[in-house]
């Protein structure tokens, strides 16, 4: 049985009964749309509403929006995509290599150097 989850912060994302019974379609929709009519009847979805200020972005509880559109967060994006950026950089120069299955074998000390790079800022 499908169980489609879907979370927001109460009363801030979704804010009408309406809202909420379009998503709650429209998400269903979709997933038959791919999987075909027949798992309708065994489809779940499930709206969870969390109360503001009870999950965070970054350590921040949510939803404080001056956070997520001041310079801290901003930052935070930036420096992320920076070494995300780099990282893949370094992939495409350097890949990852191949098993005896042909597959990529992860790089054992690609997380280490994501991590270096993140604390060396």
């Amino acid at each position: 049985m499908p169980i489609i989850t879907i979370q927001v912060v109460k009363g801030v994302v979704l804010t009408t009964p309406e809202q909420k019974r379009e998503l709650l379609k429209k998400m269903t929709d979709t997933f038959i749309s791919v999987v075909g009519d027949v798992a309708r009847p065994y489809t779940y979805c499930i709206l969870q509403e969390v109360p503001a200020m009870e999950w965070s972005i970054a350590g921040v509880p949510l939803p404080d929006l001056p956070f997520l559109y001041g310079p801290e967060y901003a930052e935070m994006h930036k420096k992320s995509n920076e070494l995300m950026r780099s990282f893949v950089e370094s992939q495409t120069k350097n890949p990852p290599a191949k098993t005896s299955g042909g597959d990529s074998a992860p790089s054992g000390d690609s997380r280490k150097r994501a991590q270096d790079a993140w604390e060396s800022g």
